[in-house]
């Protein structure tokens, strides 16, 4: 199922989205080329639509179908480990939160978590 409503940024911006890979390619181009902005278009498992994403921000995930967090939404599955400390380590630099990265014990792949591993 996905969000009917539109996705939106941290800072409660809109997204700008694109209804294909080549849409959001072309985007990601332009971007380069006119800002010098290095993006990456990825297809959003909310809306089923590709935005942009900075690429020293990118960190590749899907939704785990099998875990969830503490208020019950599906957590997100990092395709490596790097990208999830990745993720951890940007969420820490912006948030102050500290993450600890755990293997799925359903999927192939890595998930976050507030709570100690110890």
């Amino acid at each position: 199922m996905h969000n009917s409503a539109p996705c939106t940024t941290r800072n409660g911006k809109l997204r700008s989205c694109y209804p294909s890979e080549e849409d959001a390619r072309n985007a990601a181009d332009y971007a380069q080329d006119a800002y010098g902005n290095a993006m990456v278009p990825y297809l959003c498992d909310r809306c089923n639509h590709w935005h942009l994403c900075p690429q020293d921000r990118y960190t590749p995930s899907a939704t785990c179908h099998y875990c969830t967090d503490g208020n019950g939404r599906p957590k997100q599955l990092y395709l490596t480990y790097e990208s999830a400390q990745k993720r951890a380590h940007l969420r820490y630099q912006e948030d102050g939160v500290r993450l600890n990265v755990y293997e799925c014990c359903h999927n192939r792949g890595w998930h976050l978590t507030k709570n100690d591993l110890w």
